[in-house]
């Protein structure tokens, strides 16, 4: 008898230490659990920060951008405001450029320590996180609504509205007779007059296009082929006489005749003082007095600062956390 209740007693020992062994297992089998749980709670508070900091710095890029373009202001009060977007909390900021606001770039950095609840309890309280955004800003590389007569780039108006600074305010007189030369080439049978869609261009299709410009993207690079024929009343000119005109600007004439092929380089902002279309040829000419002018966003394949700037300027994110293509 004593002999069973010293063998029960020994089994419940054993139960319980058993017990305790199973206890100790869970235990140590929990910690790394628990750890792991505390380290995707702390990691997704950490990324949703640090996406709120970057969303608020793109913000804020973008604003200063136009800041800088339209009124030549340095990251003003109103832009970095923007800093604390989507509930964004930032504990430090930079804001820098470098060029002028016609070709430059400009970025805005933000810092920030969000806390972290569980990593605190093994000595690492706070996560730093950091966020920049760089704009480019420059000539334009596309546009729409282009007029279908361009000018030549190195024509000589052109050249003294760009090393004024854009700051004149002259009307320039604009032989068409000839104006392709001063490209290196004479284009023959050709005044600048673009043929869009390379087609059967026919006096309504370009007057269409004198009237509402091209609606489709003409971006730097694009080899457009000619018009042949001068510059006439028939296209509806007169009427555009005092309206704003967007011109696309060719570095390279080649061929003649309906041969003649056009590369863009630019595009000038102007408006349409006077034509004269009427009489020699020699004597028709168009004057304008440019403008400057802000597309707010880049769009189609001319990329920021592709072509010549002649006063048309744009911006576009150009680079994430240093990452990108700014030059």
């Amino acid at each position: 008898m004593r002999a069973t209740h010293r063998a029960a007693r020994r089994r419940s020992r054993d139960r319980r230490a058993d017990e305790g062994a199973v206890a100790v297992l869970v235990a140590i089998t929990l910690i790394p659990l628990v750890m792991g749980l505390a380290v995707v709670v702390d990691s997704g508070r950490a990324w949703a920060e640090r996406a709120a900091l970057q969303n608020a710095v793109e913000v804020t890029t973008a604003s200063a951008a136009i800041a800088w373009m339209t009124t030549g202001a340095v990251c003003p009060a109103a832009s970095l405001a923007y800093l604390t977007r989507d509930d964004a909390t930032p504990d430090g900021h930079t804001c820098t450029t470098t060029g002028t606001s016609k070709n430059g770039t400009i970025t805005v950095r933000a810092t920030d320590a969000t806390p972290l609840y569980f990593a605190g309890l093994i000595g690492r309280p706070t996560a730093a996180l950091e966020a920049s955004t760089t704009a480019r800003i420059g000539s334009v590389g596309s546009l729409a609504n282009v007029w279908p007569i361009a000018l030549c780039d190195h024509h000589p108006s052109l050249i003294a509205w760009r090393d004024s600074g854009y700051s004149l305010t002259t009307n320039y007189v604009i032989s068409m007779q000839g104006s392709t030369n001063y490209c290196g080439g004479n284009a023959g049978g050709n005044w600048g007059v673009l043929d869009f869609n390379g087609g059967q261009n026919s006096t309504g299709e370009t007057t269409s296009w004198v009237t509402s410009g091209w609606p489709e993207l003409l971006d730097v690079g694009d080899v457009v082929a000619g018009n042949p024929g001068g510059v006439t009343a028939s296209m509806g000119i007169q009427q555009k006489v005092g309206s704003t005109i967007l011109i696309p600007l060719f570095d390279r004439a080649t061929l003649t005749g309906s041969n003649t092929t056009y590369r863009i380089s630019g595009f000038a902002r102007a408006t349409l003082v006077a034509a004269h279309l009427s009489g020699a040829a020699g004597s028709r000419s168009l004057t304008v007095r440019f403008q400057t002018g802000i597309v707010d966003r880049e769009s189609g394949s001319g990329g920021i600062g592709s072509g010549g700037n002649y006063g048309i300027t744009s911006w576009a994110i150009c680079a994430h956390d240093q990452t990108g293509a700014c030059s």
